[in-house]
């Protein structure tokens, strides 16, 4: 009898930790590349070679978890873990977060993609440095304004969608949105070390064929105002607008205004960009072409920059996508702009006025 007992006791324990199980969710992605890249525009004297590198492109390992509690509520956990399948490096600093939520919408704690996360890009197959939106569309001079990717030491809030608008309240506590969290304790006299962080705050709409939303960005650093371009405290400001005709073909318009404060001897710099991204597909196939286009930075002469890419893609299967791209980068002979993750994704640096180009075979599996 006693055996008995144990054996529907044990059997119990393993409904219910099969029963916990059906709310976890694993997901990810593979993405990789072989690039070639090469600097040109070079001063005389000075010749350059093509670097080639195959490079993981932010792949991801993602588990969520969701608990219904009850009266439309609900606890959700995401763990998002980029990893390298070149380098082999493994980390949560993805879009990592716990949450409550129900009808009212949903409250969130951890890192998450801010001001920038609803890019109109759209590829099959690509590096991130193909990504337009997250380079000259996200720098001022080759600095990043709101990180140009995951923001960390968020709580924000995201609205229930009202007919595909939605709206996003965003403060991080780390400095400038992308250092660390302050120390309350400093000398008498000193600047405040606990003022620094950022807010973010977005409307976004998506229903049918149309996409759109704005973003406003505001950082400051710990301490006070810096002097130089990555100490800067920052504001900025993104539309974009987007439009998917029925045959398949998709148009898109971004514009964003960007300033570091007190940046360069205490004087503020700021540009314009606006980008311009199209897409087509047809049977498995899908082509790209993506253009954008900084202004001059203020106070900086000579200063403005182009980039683009050509792209196509094909997918073998729902989950399985090949692709081949070419993205050109001109810097006028002032600026210092560079392509997104270059230098971390197996691409090359370059110094001001120098031009980047880069040719791409890629392959992305989802699972």
């Amino acid at each position: 009898m006693q055996k008995k007992l144990i054996a529907v006791a044990v059997a119990g324990l393993m409904s219910g930790v099969a029963f916990a199980q059906t709310n976890v969710t694993v997901s990810g992605l593979a993405r990789m590349s072989y690039n070639q890249d090469k600097v040109t525009g070079l001063a005389a004297g000075t010749q350059s070679s093509t670097e080639h590198h195959v490079s993981d492109q932010s792949s991801m390992l993602v588990f969520g978890v969701k608990e219904d509690l009850g009266g439309g509520m609900y606890a959700k956990v995401q763990i998002d873990n980029r990893w390298s399948g070149d380098g082999g490096a493994f980390g949560a600093n993805g879009n990592t977060h716990i949450a409550l939520g129900g009808n009212w919408g949903m409250v969130a704690m951890g890192r998450q993609d801010l001001h920038y996360g609803t890019a109109l890009e759209s590829y099959k197959a690509y590096t991130l440095q193909n990504i337009l939106g997250n380079s000259l569309f996200t720098q001022v001079q080759g600095t990043s304004v709101a990180v140009g990717s995951r923001t960390p030491n968020v709580i924000w809030y995201d609205s229930p969608s009202f007919s595909g608008l939605t709206v996003r309240v965003a403060v991080s506590t780390a400095s400038g949105g992308a250092g660390t969290e302050g120390n309350s304790i400093r000398a008498a006299g000193a600047a405040d070390p606990s003022k620094g962080g950022a807010f973010n705050f977005a409307v976004n709409y998506a229903n049918g064929p149309i996409k759109a939303g704005w973003s406003r960005w505001n950082s400051t650093n710990e301490g006070s105002t810096g002097l130089t371009a990555a100490t800067a405290d920052q504001r900025g400001d993104t539309l974009q607008f987007g439009y998917t005709f029925p045959m398949g073909l998709k148009v898109g318009l971004g514009w964003n205004r960007s300033t570091l404060n007190g940046a360069f001897a205490a004087n503020d710099r700021t540009r314009s960009a606006w980008i311009l991204p199209i897409s087509y597909d047809f049977g498995n196939s899908r082509v790209n072409f993506t253009y954008v286009k900084a202004n001059a930075t203020s106070g900086v002469a000579s200063s403005d920059a182009n980039a683009w890419t050509l792209a196509y893609g094909y997918s073998l299967s729902k989950r399985t996508n090949v692709g081949v791209a070419y993205t050109k980068l001109n810097n006028n002979t002032g600026a210092t702009y560079n392509l997104f993750a270059a230098a971390g994704r197996g691409g090359v640096t370059n110094a001001a006025g120098q031009d980047l180009g880069q040719f791409s075979l890629n392959v992305n599996h989802a699972f």
